[in-house]
């Protein structure tokens, strides 16, 4: 089994984000300490429509009823997914890049909730659950107690949706020490300098997907060109007798 994670990185982590809410659109703008000069941008932005263009024919095929975000963030998908479900359940442990959230939304068809995800249980299940660059802050001992949530949270016929990040060393700021990639974590630093840690896991599409079929589902994860990974995620049947069905939430 992996190493079990230091609880300190994880509260460091949740600190992070929220120090960072007001600052974190530099990052899929590009602005500020992200802006990498006028190729690499464009790079970014042709990456960053074709994950957007690939949700929403997604979700424009499947229309659910019920959808889910875990981590939701300060909107950037939210935006995409609100339109296109009949209701939203937006997760967060931050209340700040919620009220972004909510600001830039404004749709009432989503409800927003705070939760800390490495304590979640659903308590309903859901047509499309939806996870963008919330997999790769799973520490790897967690990881198959995360999926046995998502697949408790599954609704027979539903599916996960996963957009994440690739391994580019041009995708984080520009004053941003990359570890190596196999470090499982990272330092990560804020306008004002402030330093934190956080657990960031790039994956493979192949990797994930036998990581995936360990926890029970079947995957069509495939990168971009350089920057993110995306696409489906669904749970196998479990066979007769409930085997597969989660013993213990995160």
């Amino acid at each position: 089994m992996p190493p079990r994670t230091d609880p300190a990185v994880l509260a460091e982590q949740v600190a992070y984000y929220r120090a960072r809410a007001g600052e974190y659109d530099e990052w899929w703008l590009r602005s500020g300490r992200y802006d990498r000069g006028e190729a690499l941008n464009a790079a970014w932005k042709e990456d960053v429509a074709a994950v957007e263009d690939a949700l929403c024919r997604r979700l424009d095929a499947r229309r659910p009823a019920h959808a889910l975000e875990l981590a939701c963030g300060t909107g950037l998908f939210t935006r995409w997914l609100a339109p296109r479900v009949g209701d939203l359940v937006a997760l967060d442990a931050s209340p700040e890049v919620q009220a972004i959230n909510r600001a830039r939304v404004a749709a009432s068809n989503v409800r927003y909730a705070l939760a800390d995800l490495f304590a979640w249980q659903p308590d309903r299940r859901y047509d499309f659950v939806f996870m963008s660059f919330w997999l790769s802050h799973v520490p790897a001992d967690r990881f198959a107690a995360f999926w046995r949530a998502v697949r408790a949270a599954l609704a027979p016929g539903g599916e996960a949706y996963v957009i994440d990040s690739g391994w580019d060393t041009t995708s984080t700021a520009k004053n941003h020490v990359r570890p190596g990639r196999e470090a499982g974590t990272a330092q990560r630093r804020l306008n004002d300098g402030s330093e934190f840690r956080i657990v960031k896991i790039y994956y493979e599409p192949a990797e994930l997907a036998q990581q995936l079929d360990a926890a029970g589902f079947t995957s069509a994860i495939v990168a971009t060109r350089r920057y993110f990974i995306h696409g489906p995620v669904t749970p196998r049947r479990a066979p007769a007798g409930g085997a597969g069905e989660p013993q213990s939430m995160l």
